[in-house]
């Protein structure tokens, strides 16, 4: 049993990594105009992957994100190195779970995803978007990153991980209700 649930882990940390990878090379094909600077956007598709992987995949999703930000930073950030490229890593891949964890805590979503409301997805966003933006700018800022102003640089990183998720996570709730409406006829 240890072993199939290593290999389920597994499988999960590598599938959210190789589509949250994909995930940011379509967000720089289609939306690279919305970047304020590198690493930040003010509409980033990607944030709902984070979402959806982490409500879905738990920590292991987390993980994966994190695997995949390492690669993604290393070959489209050469100013990000050493600490702080393993701290952004860090925020990227585990700002979704800590929100999902402070909302499960205090009894906004529950294990399982039953009983999942707008309302709780809607607050899962938000707090995502606020997490994250602060703990990417606040290890920039810590680390003296070049060309990062906190005070400025939070706001379109805020307004494009929640756009993106919105974005995101509603664009695919209208693709599920379109694929049951076109659900084959049963013989």
């Amino acid at each position: 049993m240890k072993q199939n649930h290593a290999f389920e882990a597994a499988t999960l940390i590598a599938s959210t990594g190789i589509f949250y990878g994909l995930g940011f090379e379509l967000q720089n094909l289609l939306f690279q105009f919305t970047e304020h600077m590198p690493g930040v956007n003010w509409f980033y598709l990607p944030a709902g992957l984070r979402v959806l992987f982490v409500l879905v995949a738990g920590i292991y999703g987390a993980l994966g994100i994190f695997f995949a930000t390492l690669v993604i930073n290393l070959l489209h950030m050469p100013d990000l190195s050493g600490v702080l490229l393993l701290l952004t890593s860090v925020a990227s891949g585990f700002g979704a779970w800590a929100a999902l964890w402070l909302l499960r805590w205090r009894g906004v979503i529950v294990e399982g995803l039953q009983g999942m409301t707008v309302t709780a997805l809607l607050q899962f966003a938000w707090v995502y978007a606020v997490f994250n933006a602060l703990f990417h700018q606040g290890t920039w800022w810590a680390f003296n990153r070049e060309g990062a102003m906190l005070s400025v640089d939070i706001w379109p990183m805020f307004v494009g991980d929640l756009l993106g998720a919105l974005a995101f996570l509603y664009g695919w709730k209208c693709v599920m209700i379109y694929g049951k409406k076109r659900v084959l006829p049963q013989i």
